[in-house]
């Protein structure tokens, strides 16, 4: 088996289990230190902990992040990405299918997948005619 291979494999196996219980571990340890009260844990001899002011903020903090990411960041990157119109790549090739006329669908009947040229995608994307 190649030694780079994403099958399973017993110590991938083991990895993911020591994962799931670090992170179950470190959930429940979160979990304690947000809720038990500081004099509790003062009394337990655990003054090391940091300020319950955290388990607030750090979730926001992510979230926050997500969100960056999900609604600015990863759509910029798609735009960076797509060739603009004149490159070659967006041309049809032998393998690209031309849509079948709506005339010749059965009526009610799905159409059978094809590719759109990207004119036609632009043309009824962004055009200000009524008629579209």
């Amino acid at each position: 088996m190649p030694e780079n291979t994403p099958a399973p494999t017993p110590s991938r196996a083991n990895y993911g289990f020591a994962l799931y219980l670090g992170s179950w571990t470190a959930f429940g340890l979160y979990l304690i230190w947000s809720f038990v009260p500081e004099s509790f844990l003062h009394n337990l001899g655990l003054t090391y902990w940091p300020q319950k002011y955290w388990a607030v903020a750090i979730p926001v903090h992510l979230l926050i992040t997500l969100g960056l990411f999900a609604f600015c960041i990863y759509p910029a990157i798609n735009m960076t990405l797509v060739p603009p119109m004149d490159d070659m790549r967006i041309l049809t090739d032998k393998y690209s299918f031309e849509p079948t006329p709506v005339e010749k669908c059965r009526r009610g009947g799905i159409p059978e997948v094809s590719d759109i040229p990207m004119s036609e995608v632009c043309r009824r994307l962004y055009s200000k005619r009524k008629e579209i």
